[in-house]
Formats: C-alpha cells, structure tokens, sequence
C-alpha cells in the first residue's frame, strides 16, 4: 500500500483545462483572431505552456493574454471538484494518507479554486510553480512534494493527467495512475511506463490500497 498520495491540480482535480481553452478562444474571438487548436494547446498541458503563451502575447499582447489568466483564475473557483478525486480523497483522509499537490501553476493562482473547495481539509501540501526552478515534466515539483510529505518516492502514489506530469512523477521515481479528462484524452502515452490509466476510485483503492 502506499504511504503517501501527490496529485496534480489542473485537469486532474478540477477540469480547469477545458475552462482555459474556452476563455483564451472567447478572447480570441472578440479581438477578430483564429480560435488555438486543440492540438495545439493540448501540447501545453502540464507544463509551461511557453509556446502558447508566446502565442497569446503575438496575438493579444502582454497586457491582454495577462487579463486572460486573471479571468481563467477568478473563475474557476466555481469548478466543481471531479467525483472521482473528491472520493478518493475521502478515503485517503479516513485513513490518515497524506496527500500533496505538485502543480506547474503558481499557488497563488489555485488558491481561489482550494479554498473554495475547502482542499485544506485534504491537502497537506502544495508544491508550485514559485518552489521550483523548473515545471513539469521536471520532476523537480514531485521531489519537493515527497520531500516535503518526508516519504521515499518509490512509497507514493501519483495521480496526473497530462504527458508532461506523468513524465514529472515518474522520473522523480513515484508510480502514476493516469486519468485523462476530455483535453488529454488523446494525448499519446505511449513513452510513459504509467501504473495504470483511467481507473475508478473503487479501482484504485481495491488494486492499490487494499490488495
């Protein structure tokens, strides 16, 4: 059984991808610009998201691709946590199982949506952007996670959705289970030795907490 538990945020908790693809294309839109593919912006999930973000300053300029963000974080406070991960985390804390959070946002951008969730009743650690020199698929966010938590790697459990962040988990020596939502669905896996992938909450408490 594991000892520990690190989730990412974005996608993997709250379905906050799908909630930033729509607002950077409203905006788009209303300034008389293509929409981003969704090839193009899934590429950016998990990670620093630099190409796009290059993207939106061409665009929009800096001013405007900053007042995307502050509405994406304003709003998806509103976000209802997915059932799946609210579960799970229930077990978790019945069972006195530390968890964390490794995200390759800043804190301070989740911080509206984990208070809103009240996430402190779960969550005993948060690992972001402003902690590391380098994001996913970094490992460096899961060793400050695992660190933190005072854990060997090879005893916690990661969950994450994206390419990026299940590369991040596993080179810092966790295992992963990787859900996927609607925005990484299609993402290709095929490089990352994943424990397994789109598992429910029963599933993976009967294969891996109570085997």
């Amino acid at each position: 059984m594991y000892k520990a538990v690190v989730f990412d945020f974005d996608g993997t908790i709250i379905d906050t991808e799908k909630h930033l693809y729509d607002i950077i294309n409203k905006h788009l839109i209303k300034h008389n610009h293509e929409p981003v593919s969704l090839d193009f912006y899934t590429g950016s999930i998990g990670g620093a998201a630099n190409d796009l973000h290059e993207y939106l300053e061409d665009k929009l300029g800096k001013e405007q691709k900053e007042k995307i963000y502050i509405e994406h974080h304003n709003t998806s406070k509103d976000l209802p946590i997915f059932d799946e991960i609210k579960k799970l985390m229930e077990y978790l804390k019945q069972r006195h199982i530390p968890m964390a959070i490794a995200t390759s946002s800043y804190r301070s951008s989740i911080d509206p949506a984990f208070k809103q969730l009240a996430l402190e009743n779960y969550i005993d650690v948060v690992v972001g952007r402003e902690d590391v020199t380098e994001v996913k698929p970094n490992p460096e966010l899961y060793l400050k996670a695992v660190q933190a938590l005072n854990y060997n790697p090879a005893n916690c459990l990661a969950l994450e959705d994206s390419v990026n962040g299940a590369t991040a988990a596993i080179n810092a020596g966790l295992d992963v289970i990787v859900n996927t939502n609607k925005m990484t669905k299609n993402q290709d896996f095929a490089s990352v030795a994943y424990l397994d992938k789109d598992m429910s909450t029963a599933n993976i408490i009967a294969n891996y907490f109570e085997a």
